[in-house]
């Protein structure tokens, strides 16, 4: 007979699921990248850098968020943040040499370039998948204690339910 997951199993197994198909789809396009597979243009090319540049300054600024932020920090995981930030601060460096320099989007600084940090990413996501596995997000745990404070106060609703009820028909038995 299969034994049911709990709901704190059933979500981290989400979870770590989610982190792992980013994982996969970081790394297939960083591979398709580097082999050329995924060639690149200017256009292509000037709307990563674009989308990187503030992606990249979300994750600074979010790494600097969690760290002095102390009603955000116990519901995250440092170590996401963390490990997020070497790839914040080299978007925004590639990203700004890739302004100043303008080369070509088919230029070996593309080919090389972006797939690095695919690679550290999908390298982030597939360390994160394992560890929230074992080690929830605190906001998971957060999740799952109040869901068991509205099963317990269920439970005591009904069980106050069921003293009323037998109260009433105590009642009924006396007068009759």
């Amino acid at each position: 007979m299969k034994k049911k997951l709990d709901m704190i199993t059933k979500a981290k197994l989400i979870y770590s699921g989610e982190l792992m198909l980013f994982f996969v789809v970081f790394l297939v396009i960083a591979i398709l990248r580097i082999t050329g597979v995924m060639g690149g243009n200017d256009v292509r090319s000037k709307i990563f850098n674009w989308v990187t540049i503030f992606g990249g300054t979300w994750l600074t600024i979010d790494f600097f968020w969690a760290l002095f932020s102390k009603k955000r920090r116990p519901k995250i995981a440092l170590i996401d943040k963390c490990s997020h930030l070497p790839a914040g601060l080299y978007l925004i460096s590639f990203d700004i040499y890739c302004f100043v320099t303008n080369p070509v989007g088919t230029s070996d600084v593309y080919r090389y370039g972006v797939p690095i940090v695919l690679f550290y990413l999908s390298a982030c996501y597939l360390f994160e998948s394992i560890y929230h596995f074992f080690k929830p997000v605190p906001g998971l745990l957060e999740i799952e204690d109040m869901a068991k404070a509205e099963e317990e106060a269920k439970v005591v609703s009904e069980q106050e339910a069921e003293i009323v009820e037998s109260e009433k028909e105590g009642d009924q038995n006396d007068q009759n």
